[in-house]
């Protein structure tokens, strides 16, 4: 009798039944209401640093290095379950963050990116804003249509996608070099990642496309492929579009393409040209979807003027310029960043050595015990443990070069070097004090848990050696699969063809105001569903989770804002409330609505609010209305 259980299926059926019970258990894990252990571990993976950390690190190792098919499903599975906690966790703590207000409400960037979205779904072009980097509000765009405009949803899937683009770089990593480094390299990434999940940040596709594009050019190293050397270049070249990042990466990449596949050359000008094509396409495609979502004043990277004048300037912040020069915040773009970077380039040539101070600075704070640390998102609540993880981390660096000298013809040390260089050089244009814990190197941060994954493997190297020692190392036997070729294949026409035919198909909003009373100001939104947070009293009994928070849970949360106006703003809300943010189709800006519950209409419908608009100059900038009727 034949048994079905181990009857192996075809690869595209298992494929699918793979994504289809992973993406059960991620979505039950998201579900979940009760309070059992589920909700404090996936608090504690969003933000923790003690013994959770090891703890998942330990199941998701033994889970790939189960063998066989059983494997591809329990590693997947436990890896997508990994990339789920988190983001459960903020809906559970309902935590604020500098771009997050209680879980869910999007602020700066965040708002922006949403904002933008919206827009290109009603038929209009993207903002000035989304115009610098198109690609990430593209994808938001397509997704938020696919699911209802609903933001949670939205962001939950943004989250299964980078998930699984790690998990199949990790299982291409495993097949050359063990579970031990892929594991190492996935857990690096994952808690780089943790604090973005769940924000319409530029950093969820910056992680996925760069994830991805490493991962090729993994494969395309240990295999000599061209073919995935280029997918791979096309790859990370769009995530540094998605997430200006660190560009210098690209043109020491397409040498190393040429040099890895020389044969008896110094270089392989085929493999270098081919190579060459991949980045100059990337950039086409971003530029091309530039002009066609976005506003004509549009100009791609416009932001990087801002940076280099900080550099220019011995290491100021990229928001420097606008102290030093007031008047360009009065020049529309593309004006603007012309006369930013001529501003730039006088200080440099006046003088330059406080351009190579900026730069040495820069450099020195990838290294501080500060926010701004190389790897500032490996930690927690304990200093010590922090620092001590940086040391070993740094010390893994050092031997992961170290293996490199002993082995310089080694294809993947060769990459991972190339590639950390490449970084390296691009630390004076890319300041990490621009944001906090490595953000702008999102697209790259692969890169920073591959280096020390290269010294764990030479530690390794030696403890196999030890009599019976070697028996207990991963030595499975991983057949090459093509998943990543396939996600990224599907990925790019949805980035690219999505937004243009959403915008060209869309039907814009025609909507006319019922006069308020004297003294309201009529809005016109669509409340839509998973975009809103309810603050009831505190003495109502219930537990707090997306998207209903006590009153006393919101205030605390606030704190965590990096605008003191917001927190003392979000201190004096009284309960009960509903608060989203949508787009007027009155004037097609911002709304962060205010409004009291009951007045709160079924989702996905048109209305009309009468109210006011926040007056104090603090907070005008954040579009906020208090709905009364």
């Amino acid at each position: 009798m034949t048994n079905h259980f181990i009857h192996k299926p075809r690869p595209l059926f298992w494929q699918i039944f793979l994504l289809a019970v992973s993406a059960a258990l991620f979505i039950l894990i998201l579900a979940n209401r009760s309070p059992n252990l589920l909700r404090p571990v996936s608090m504690s993976l969003r933000t923790g640093f003690g013994l959770v950390i090891p703890l998942a690190v330990l199941v998701i190792y033994l889970a790939f290095r189960v063998p066989n098919r059983i494997g591809d499903f329990v590693s997947m599975a436990a890896t997508l379950s990994l990339f789920a906690m988190p983001l459960a966790g903020l809906w559970a703590s309902g935590q604020s963050q500098s771009t997050i207000l209680s879980g869910l409400i999007p602020l700066f960037d965040a708002e922006t990116y949403y904002m933008d979205a919206l827009r290109l779904m009603n038929g209009d072009l993207f903002s000035i804003f989304s115009a610098r980097r198109p690609l990430f509000g593209s994808l938001l765009s397509v997704v938020l249509t696919l699911t209802g405009r609903n933001l949670m949803t939205a962001l939950a899937v943004l989250t299964f996608l980078t998930g699984l683009a790690c998990y199949f770089t990790a299982r291409e990593i495993q097949r050359t070099h063990g579970a031990e480094l892929a594991v190492f390299i996935l857990m690096v990434v994952f808690l780089f990642y943790r604090a973005h999940s769940g924000i319409s940040m530029s950093e969820n596709l910056g992680v996925m496309l760069g994830t991805l594009g490493f991962g090729l050019l993994w494969r395309g190293a240990s295999a000599k492929s061209l073919s995935y050397l280029w997918f791979g270049l096309l790859a990370t070249t769009l995530a540094l579009n998605a997430r200006a990042g660190a560009f210098f990466m690209l043109p020491l990449l397409i040498l190393w393409a040429g040099w890895l596949l020389r044969e008896n050359k110094l270089i392989l000008w085929k493999a270098f040209f081919i190579g060459a094509s991949a980045v100059i396409l990337g950039f086409a495609l971003n530029f091309a979807l530039t002009r066609l979502v976005a506003v004509p004043g549009g100009v791609p990277f416009a932001n990087f003027s801002y940076t280099l004048y900080g550099l220019a300037s011995g290491g100021k912040s990229w928001a420097y310029v606008f102290e030093a020069h007031p008047e360009v915040l009065a020049i529309q773009e593309p004006e603007q960043s012309k006369r930013i970077y001529q501003l730039a380039f006088e200080l440099i040539r006046s003088n330059p050595m406080q351009t190579v101070q900026g730069a040495l600075f820069n450099w020195k704070m990838l290294f501080s015990d500060s926010w701004y640390n190389v790897y500032s998102y490996l930690g927690g609540e304990n200093w010590e443990l922090t620092v001590a993880t940086r040391w070993v981390m740094y010390i893994l660096c050092l031997l992961g070069i170290f293996a490199w000298v002993k082995n310089r013809r080694d294809p993947v040390l060769s990459l991972v070097l190339v590639a950390t260089v490449g970084i390296f050089v691009s630390v004076p244009f890319l300041p990490p004090t621009d944001a906090y814990r490595m953000r702008p190197y999102a697209a790259s941060i692969v890169v920073f848990a591959a280096l020390p994954a290269m010294g764990l493997h030479l530690l390794l190297s030696r403890i196999k050696h030890i009599p019976l020692a070697d028996k207990f190392f991963d030595k499975s036997i991983i057949p090459a699969s093509v998943s990543m070729l396939v996600f990224v294949a599907i990925l790019i026409p949805i980035i690219f063809i999505g937004p243009v035919v959403i915008k060209s198909t869309a039907r814009p909003q025609s909507v006319q105001a019922v006069p308020c009373a004297e003294g309201l100001t009529p809005i016109v939104v669509k409340f839509d569903e998973g975009t809103y947070i309810n603050i009831k009293k505190q003495n109502d009994p219930f537990l707090d989770w997306m998207p209903n928070f006590h009153v006393g849970t919101f205030r605390e949360s606030a704190h965590s804002l990096a605008d003191t106006y917001m927190v003392n703003w979000a201190g004096e809300i009284e309960a009960p409330k509903t608060i989203f943010y949508a787009m007027n189709y009155l004037t097609q800006q911002r709304v962060m609505a205010i409004v009291p519950t009951d007045l709160i209409p079924q989702t996905g419908a048109l209305t009309q609010f009468c109210g006011q608009w926040e007056n104090d100059p603090n907070l005008v900038g954040y579009g906020i209305f208090y709905g009364v009727e």
